[in-house]
């Protein structure tokens, strides 16, 4: 029997493994928890499950192993993507409302919990999804013995560290499951039941006996600010992407060690960690895994926690130094500009090169002729250079600056400057990506335009234009934009961004102060707080409406 279900099965029933708002959540309540939900899987052929607590989503694994199900993980619950993976077909667990989709929902009992020990099958089956190089999701099969197999790594490398978990990722991707479920099940710690959408929610919470996981997509937006007062945690880590070392710099700053960077994907699951204490830093592999290079220098990875037996290509070019490795950019990510072949990995290595540039995010764009884009975020002298010459000047100092190492059809003609998209994971965002460059609908959107876009806040200028849908009706002779109009089309904002709706339809802290109007102007500020969206339009530095779109939680 493998050790997560062995330590929920057999664990005495007062033994805290979660922590939550709510108070401390025990073996013996998630037992009772998958008890109750046996019933409801009695013609299910598979599971999928995806929760926003952890301890709820353990309960859903020991109730699919008691009923030896497989369990398919969704990366979010958006009712398209259910059903694009085939999820209406089956039973949806969940602890969230999902529109016009029916779940099974998952919640938290006054139950005392089950005090005797439950059988469960020696073996469990689960999928997780990743984009791949289509875009199209696709399942990867993993076998619960190789998670207990990496999380017993996790503990070799860094003992002690999961005594007390707390981060920013979710656990429906592979890392956060690892390293926020797994490794402190099985090593007889206790983790944060929810993860923390905001560094102010990790203000009084980390202290010498805790782990942060966490991930580029938070580290890269550290407030400087931030103020930990409870003290320094033992190990940070972070995983999706290679951290540019002036963040991992930050963060030693805010943290007080540098944080333990993490390389894997679902595929392959971890391969090497490294920590940048000088440039370049160089990886190394897990016990048990190795790394080699082809002729073409393509990272190839044979791990015990592969999907299977056999190498994987990573599509990450590497150089090896002794058994260590250092990344050289990604290998495949090849388009056609043009009817040439173009790299985007290669675009963006010589964008770093420029001496205004933080980092950078090279994108096709379908709906503009194919052409190239590039989302650039600058350093303190290109954030001073932009204020001084502007967006198109400066973009086009950098294009001209290219012509020295890229081929025309190479150097990118629409830009926009900012923080990068990235998903809670670290993840670039394809579609979020392409999203800053989008011809949206005026008639529904307004003649907007994205001045800044993040994992949970977007600024967009919005002209309202006479012909948009939104004046129809409402009173031809001097037409308005009337309230509801306007919360529709934050929410419509919202989804052409991020590909994401608030949970339910409930209003708060509306309030209208001024009458917008055909031809006004303004900035509509959005910010995602957890299943909610809170809205603002300014019109000339006064906010003229805002409100909350979404049920409390």
């Amino acid at each position: 029997m493998k050790r997560l279900l062995h330590t929920v099965a057999f664990a005495p029933p007062s033994q805290i493994l979660f922590e939550a708002e709510r108070g401390a959540i025990t073996a013996g309540r998630i037992r009772s928890i998958a008890l109750q939900l046996e019933p409801k899987l009695s013609d299910a052929q598979r599971i999928y499950l995806h929760t926003a607590s952890a301890s709820l989503f353990v309960a859903g694994l020991l109730a699919a192993s008691r009923k030896s199900l497989a369990v398919y993980c969704p990366a979010h619950l958006q009712p398209e993507y259910l059903r694009e993976i085939e999820a209406d077909k089956h039973a949806v667990l969940t602890d969230q409302d999902v529109a016009s989709f029916a779940t099974i929902h998952l919640a938290h009992s006054d139950d005392d919990g089950a005090a005797a020990p439950i059988d469960v099958a020696g073996d469990l089956d689960l999928f997780f999804y990743t984009s791949g190089v289509t875009g199209k999701p696709k399942p990867v099969p993993k076998n619960i013995a190789q998670l207990d197999a990496e999380a017993s790594v996790l503990e070799q490398l860094w003992p002690m560290g999961a005594q007390r978990v707390v981060g920013t990722v979710s656990h429906q991707h592979i890392y956060g499951m690892l390293f926020r479920i797994f490794w402190p099940l099985v090593s007889g710690g206790v983790s944060a039941d929810k993860s923390a959408d905001y560094w102010e929610q990790l203000e009084r919470k980390l202290s010498p006996e805790t782990t942060l996981v966490t991930g580029p997509a938070h580290l890269m937006r550290l407030p400087a600010a931030a103020n930990f007062v409870a003290g320094h945690p033992r190990l940070v880590f972070s995983s999706g992407a290679p951290l540019p070392i002036t963040v991992a710099h930050s963060a030693r700053e805010h943290f007080g060690s540098l944080p333990i960077e993490v390389l894997g994907s679902t595929e392959t699951g971890g391969i090497a960690w490294r920590r940048q204490d000088r440039e370049d830093a160089l990886w190394t592999p897990f016990p048990g895994v190795r790394t080699a290079s082809d002729l073409q220098g393509n990272l190839r990875v044979h791990s015990p926690f592969a999907s299977s037996g056999e190498p994987v290509l990573t599509g990450d070019i590497a150089a090896h130094v002794g058994e260590n490795f250092r990344l050289m950019g990604r290998g495949d990510r090849i388009i056609k500009i043009n009817g040439k072949r173009v790299s985007l990995a290669r675009v963006e290595e010589r964008l770093l090169r420029h001496p205004f540039i933080e980092s950078a995010a090279a994108v096709d764009l379908p709906e503009r002729k194919g052409d190239l884009g590039a989302v650039v975020h600058l350093n303190p002298d290109g954030i001073a250079a932009l204020a001084q010459k502007g967006a198109f000047r400066l973009s086009r100092d950098i294009r001209r600056a290219l012509a020295v190492g890229l081929e025309p059809s190479e150097r990118p003609k629409h830009w926009r400057f900012g923080l990068i998209p990235l998903d809670r994971q670290g993840k670039r965002v394809q579609s979020a990506l392409r999203a800053l460059f989008e011809l949206a609908s005026p008639k529904r959107l307004g003649r907007g335009s994205v001045l800044r876009t993040e994992l949970n806040m977007a600024e967009i200028a919005i002209e309202f234009t006479p012909d948009m849908i939104w004046f129809e009706g409402h009173f031809p002779e001097q037409p308005v934009l009337a309230g509801i109009a306007q919360v529709h089309m934050a929410t419509l904002w919202a989804e052409h961004l991020w590909g994401w709706r608030p949970q339910g339809a409930g209003l708060s802290q509306v309030k209208f102060r001024r009458i917008l109007r055909p031809g006004d102007a303004v900035l509509l500020r959005l910010r995602r707080l957890s299943q909610r969206l809170k809205y603002s339009y300014e019109l000339g530095n006064v906010i003229a409406s805002e409100g909350t779109i979404g049920d409390a939680e």
